[in-house]
């Protein structure tokens, strides 16, 4: 009984984080729809992106901040550089997936095209994704994000197949639930994209630190 009693207040924790993740993702969600209707669709996705992953980052650094407010702000800062940084990913994965549902519908998707199309989908897929937490965390020529994205998605297999997963569970899900479709799909996207990125850079340079520190001592 005092056992029970005592591990009480431990899952009541957990349960209310658990919560206020949901709501954050429900919440990034209204926000990202309403500021890409905002930019006219096409110049919105972007700058919403990059405000949704922005405040994600802030939130697990543990900040405090308005919600709506600060993703306002970051969207508005963001709208031009963002486009421009990253607009040409997220064009080229939209255009390719208009290809494959092209060819999906044509039942030509395991034909040599139809395949060649759903890899380059998957491809341009991760690295819009990884460029999207990477332009929030990192200061680049703006024409370097993709580039750069690109060649740490090479170099970095196994959190690129991590992050896939993340997204094909997050569609399993939607799949299971079309009614949360609306309402989470893309806040919950962002926000494991984002969580997962970020602790994938963090990562790598405290990695690339230690190496340099190793490198400096022995010489």
């Amino acid at each position: 009984m005092t056992n029970s009693a005592s591990a009480m207040p431990t899952w009541a924790l957990r349960a209310h984080a658990v919560f206020e993740w949901v709501w954050w993702m429900a919440y990034v969600n209204v926000l990202w729809w309403v500021f890409v209707l905002a930019g006219g669709v096409v110049f919105g996705i972007v700058p919403s992106s990059t405000a949704a992953a922005d405040l994600t980052r802030r939130r697990l650094r543990g900040d405090v901040f308005p919600v709506a407010r600060s993703f306002a702000a970051a969207w508005r800062r963001d709208l031009r550089t963002s486009n421009l940084a990253l607009g040409l990913g997220f064009l080229v994965t939209g255009m390719l997936a208009v290809g494959v549902a092209g060819q999906l519908a044509a039942g030509a998707l395991g034909s040599v095209l139809g395949i060649s199309t759903v890899v380059a989908l998957a491809a341009a897929f991760v690295i819009t994704a990884v460029s999207v937490p990477l332009y929030v965390h990192y200061e680049l020529p703006l024409g370097a994000y993709l580039v750069t994205a690109s060649r740490w998605a090479m170099r970095n297999i196994l959190h690129v197949v991590l992050l896939v997963l993340g997204a094909v569970a997050i569609a399993g899900v939607a799949s299971i639930l079309p009614g949360v479709v609306p309402f989470l799909t893309v806040g919950a996207w962002l926000t494991l994209s984002t969580a997962l990125c970020i602790a994938f850079f963090t990562a790598n340079d405290r990695a690339l630190a230690e190496r340099a520190a190793a490198a400096s001592s022995s010489s």
